[in-house]
């Protein structure tokens, strides 16, 4: 597979989430976060089943190695989702996808702090970047709000958190069975997202289920589109991508997604920008370059 395949299946990932994450913002506001999280989750395991079935096969896998998919699963998929959701429905998706894509500083945080991994000047100057985008984030919607909006960007930041622990889990359970299949590891990181959802309220699913029953047609469609391009699709060209690509350069692409996600909000909105939520860009733009590079 030569590198233009390999970085077209990347954007194309990126892109998938992007345009899927505007559909979760909408319905995460008509009806809850955990409601849209948990149509997300079914929808993924059962297109992730069907994958499986159709053309790969199940192995068998050690309780140590299922139990920390489930627990994947459970952290990222089902809490730490919910969390994101909240964030998308209060924020906006493309604000909220550039704090998503902070991800690979907090994990070079954590590495700084408990691996002894020390920042090069690009990487330091990228988290000065990054950090003052943050700021600007929060000024803009104080001036819209009147208010800091403090607890939607903690919700943001506590579901990017949960997830990059959740893949942390899913890449110790890919040591344990170097072999494991991906959409088997999504299939067991759905099953533990779905009886989180279950321990929370069990019978919730019954109330989920009437609920896009009786959304219109059009509705439906967009909903359950947007679930299989936002997971299934997504996932899985992101991980076809991420077995042949160089790291840094794939980290480097997910820009993509908060941009396409600022020009798609901007066409459905019929306005340009503010020149905050440009300077905020221009500085993430700033940050991921030095991140590439360094």
């Amino acid at each position: 597979m030569n590198s233009i395949e390999v970085y077209t299946m990347a954007v194309g990932a990126n892109l998938a989430f992007s345009t899927a994450s505007m559909v979760f913002s909408h319905f995460a506001r008509k009806f809850n976060s955990m409601w849209m999280n948990q149509v997300k989750v079914a929808i993924a395991l059962l297109a992730f089943s069907i994958a499986l079935v159709t053309t790969s096969h199940w192995i068998e896998i050690s309780w140590t190695s299922a139990t920390l998919l489930l627990l994947s699963g459970f952290a990222g998929l089902c809490i730490g989702d919910i969390f994101l959701f909240r964030a998308f429905a209060a924020l906006g998706a493309g604000r909220t996808l550039v704090l998503y894509s902070f991800q690979p500083l907090l994990l070079g945080v954590y590495g700084f702090f408990f691996l002894g991994q020390f920042f090069t000047i690009n990487q330091t100057l990228a988290v000065v970047c990054m950090m003052i985008c943050i700021f600007i984030f929060m000024f803009e919607r104080n001036k819209l709000t009147g208010s800091w909006d403090l607890r939607n960007f903690f919700w943001a930041f506590l579901g990017i958190c949960l997830d990059a622990f959740g893949v942390m889990l899913t890449r110790s359970s890919y040591e344990l069975t170097p072999n494991l299949e991906t959409f088997q590891v999504n299939v067991i990181r759905c099953v533990g997202a779905i009886i989180g959802f279950i321990l929370i309220n069990p019978k919730s699913y019954i109330g989920v289920t009437k609920d896009v029953i009786a959304l219109p047609n059009r509705d439906k469609t967009m909903l359950i589109g947007s679930c299989i391009a936002g997971t299934f699709l997504s996932l899985t060209l992101y991980l076809a991508a991420l077995k042949y690509a160089h790291v840094g350069t794939l980290t480097a692409i997910s820009i993509t997604g908060p941009v396409w996600v600022a020009i798609l909000e901007s066409i459905y909105h019929r306005r340009l920008p503010s020149r905050l939520l440009l300077m905020a860009f221009a500085f993430f733009l700033t940050g991921f370059y030095l991140m590439a590079i360094a």
